[in-house]
C-alpha cells in the first residue's frame, strides 16, 4: 500500500535525481505514465539522463516533441513518474509544463517542467524490491554524444 509523503521529493529522491551521479544509473529506466486522448494510461520510459530535479519539488524532464507522451504531457498537463530500483518504489504526480519547444542542442527533443503535487512511497514489508526496470544499448560514439547533449540540455536548464 502507498503512503503519501507530502509535495517534495525526499533526500533520498532527490539525490538520485538531480544529475551529479548520473554515470552510476545507466541502464535503469524511469517509467512515466500521461493520459491519452481515449483516456488510457500511456506509459513510456526515461533514462536516467533526460531527468533531471533541479530542487525537491521541481524536475526537467526531455522527451521527444512529436511523441505521443509529449502530445499528452501537452494537453493534460499531468504525469506521473515510477522510480523504482533495488530497495526502493516512488510514484511522484505532478503537473507539467513544456518550457522549451525545441531543446538548443537537441532540436527533436521538448524540455518540461514538472512541479510535484504528490509524493507516494510504495513498500510491503514481505515484498522487497530487487530491482527496477533495466535496459542495455550498444556503446557507439554518436549514441553515447547524443545522451550527453540532451542530459547537458536539461542539467543546464535554469530555473524560473
Amino acid at each position: 500500500m502507498s503512503r503519501l509523503l507530502g509535495k517534495m521529493l525526499t533526500e533520498e529522491l532527490f539525490d538520485r535525481l538531480n544529475g551529479r551521479d548520473v554515470g552510476s544509473r545507466a541502464g535503469k529506466a524511469i517509467v512515466i505514465v500521461t493520459v491519452d486522448e481515449q483516456g488510457w494510461s500511456h506509459p513510456a520510459m526515461l533514462s536516467y539522463t533526460e531527468v533531471v530535479a533541479k530542487d525537491r519539488s521541481r524536475i526537467d524532464l526531455a522527451i521527444g516533441k512529436s511523441s505521443t507522451t509529449a502530445k499528452n504531457l501537452r494537453r493534460t498537463r499531468k504525469i506521473t513518474l515510477l522510480v523504482t530500483d533495488s530497495g526502493l518504489n516512488y510514484y511522484v504526480k505532478g503537473d507539467v509544463r513544456e518550457i522549451r519547444e525545441s531543446m538548443e542542442a537537441v532540436s527533436f527533443m521538448s524540455l518540461f517542467r514538472v512541479e510535484v503535487e504528490q509524493l507516494l512511497e510504495d513498500l510491503e514489508p514481505d515484498a522487497v524490491i530487487t530491482s527496477g526496470v533495466t535496459f542495455s544499448r550498444p556503446e557507439k560514439k554518436e549514441v553515447n554524444d547524443l545522451i550527453e547533449k540532451i542530459f547537458q540540455g536539461v542539467l543546464k536548464e535554469p530555473q524560473d
